[in-house]
């Protein structure tokens, strides 16, 4: 089903014109003119144009007029549509008003190269005048406190979001406390590693300069003892001079040995 044709969705519209004014006094061109479309009711719509001083015009439209202007500008789409680019055309687009001995034509367009609206308006002369200007001061007013009213709601709504950001985020800051002292003390029970036990043969090192049990050899008899360490032999190749060899008392697990070879080579000795 299509929809109703009509202006129930109309919001009021107030801006100003340019003004192309013909066959008026030139003070008149130089005061800005005003206008204002409404609609009357669900059926109507009307437009005002004043300089709230000596010059206004009007024009009320019903569907079917709207619709004969829709065909002459050539505007497809649905009723809708048509309506959207009415209202953009008068609020955002580019309005003017050309005025004639006693006529004026009002001619918007939302941008070049779009097609044109042009509506032509009546002149206005005794008391409607006046009517049309209180009419539109009213009018004004009225969108101005629905305007205030609805920009007081808009900051109250915001003023309640922005308290629950700053809760929130209150909130938040908490939760990452109590993370950041769980996360130490977690690392705080992680336990040291474990210093394993080495065998007493591999902690044990002899001090430089020795010589371990299993490198002592006692040299035999008729034998030179040889230095054996690395140190002994670099000081060998630099200084020729012969070697002192100092004996070395043997261990006692060792000396039983090398006691026993003493005796059994002197008992050879006296045979002999």
């Amino acid at each position: 089903m299509a929809p109703k044709k009509g202006f129930t969705d109309f919001d009021p519209i107030f801006a100003e014109a340019k003004s192309e004014l013909h066959h008026e006094p030139a003070s008149s061109s130089s005061r800005p003119i005003l206008f204002h479309a409404y609609a009357i009711d669900s059926s109507r719509l009307r437009i005002v144009a004043t300089d709230f001083l000596c010059l206004s015009w009007d024009r009320v439209l019903s569907v079917s007029d709207l619709e004969d202007l829709r065909d002459d500008i050539g505007i497809g789409g649905t009723w809708s549509d048509f309506v959207d680019y009415l209202k953009s055309s008068l609020s955002t687009g580019e309005v003017k008003i050309v005025s004639s001995e006693s006529n004026a034509k009002l001619v918007a367009f939302k941008s070049k190269g779009l097609p044109r609206i042009s509506l032509s308006l009546e002149k206005l002369e005794g008391p409607p005048v006046n009517d049309a200007k209180a009419n539109f001061s009213k009018c004004l007013f009225q969108t101005y406190k629905s305007k205030q009213t609805d920009y007081l709601k808009e900051q109250e709504h915001s003023l309640q979001l922005m308290g629950l950001l700053s809760s929130e985020r209150e909130k938040n800051e908490i939760l990452q406390k109590q993370l950041d002292s769980l996360s130490f003390l977690s690392k705080r029970k992680v336990s040291k590693p474990k210093i394993h036990d080495t065998p007493a043969s591999t902690s044990l090192q002899m001090p430089s300069g020795t010589v371990s049990n299993s490198d002592e050899i006692l040299p035999s008899q008729g034998q030179t003892a040889v230095p054996t360490t690395g140190e002994e032999q670099v000081e060998a190749k630099k200084d020729p001079q012969p070697v002192k060899v100092t004996k070395r008392v043997a261990p006692t697990s060792r000396r039983a040995r090398v006691r026993g070879v003493s005796l059994k080579s002197t008992v050879d000795d006296d045979e002999d």
